[in-house]
């Protein structure tokens, strides 16, 4: 097992499992995607311009064990 990280490919999405769940982003691209309407890019590779409220989804699943393995 490796213990190198391999970051995520990119894949674009305008609708579906980016709404189901909450990611882990940086928060100054938080807050210029609320001002400025540009797309996030989530630790996992997911891209969205944010819309709603994140806080009543659950945790990307693929997010956390990025986020887990980066510590």
């Amino acid at each position: 097992m490796s213990d190198v990280l391999e970051a995520p490919t990119l894949t674009p999405t305008d609708a579906g499992d980016h709404d189901k769940f909450k990611h882990y982003v940086s928060k100054t691209k938080m807050t210029d995607a609320h001002v400025f309407g540009t797309p996030l890019t989530a630790l996992c590779g997911k891209q969205w311009v944010p819309s709603a409220d994140p806080g009543r989804f659950p945790l990307c699943p693929a997010c956390k064990t990025i986020w887990e393995a980066m510590k």
